[in-house]
């Protein structure tokens, strides 16, 4: 463990901001630097906002299950292969040339994920 000592004067700065910010939301931080000294404070910021970081860490693998499941459904679909998309871009671009609209040369990628059944 690290000693307050040990520390140099950043790392005592950073440490002296995040107890000052940490202090306006836990007040009680001021009577545990009081009694306890600074490792005391420290455990006690590391145990308080120990479960905030559990559901960060909670939200963080939910949205790399969303990519992964994004991402093998794209290598499933039939927009994947080549011919298929070649056609869809090709048609998504002269939509777009011709008429100026994302939207509706958009709507040129639609049939490969409605009807991905049909067009494998």
């Amino acid at each position: 463990m690290i000693k307050w000592e040990d520390l140099n004067w950043y790392q005592k700065a950073a440490f002296w901001c995040v107890i000052g910010i940490v202090g306006w939301f836990a007040p009680e931080i001021a009577l545990l630097f009081h009694f306890g000294g600074v490792e005391v404070v420290f455990a006690f910021v590391a145990y308080y906002y120990f479960p905030i970081l559990r559901q960060i860490q909670a939200y963080i693998v939910k949205a790399k299950e969303a990519a992964a499941l994004a991402y093998l459904t794209y290598h499933t679909s039939a927009s994947a292969k080549p011919k298929v998309f070649f056609v869809q871009a090709a048609f998504c671009s002269l939509a777009f040339v011709l008429t100026g609209s994302v939207a509706f040369a958009g709507m040129f990628f639609m049939p490969s994920m409605v009807l991905n059944g049909v067009l494998t």
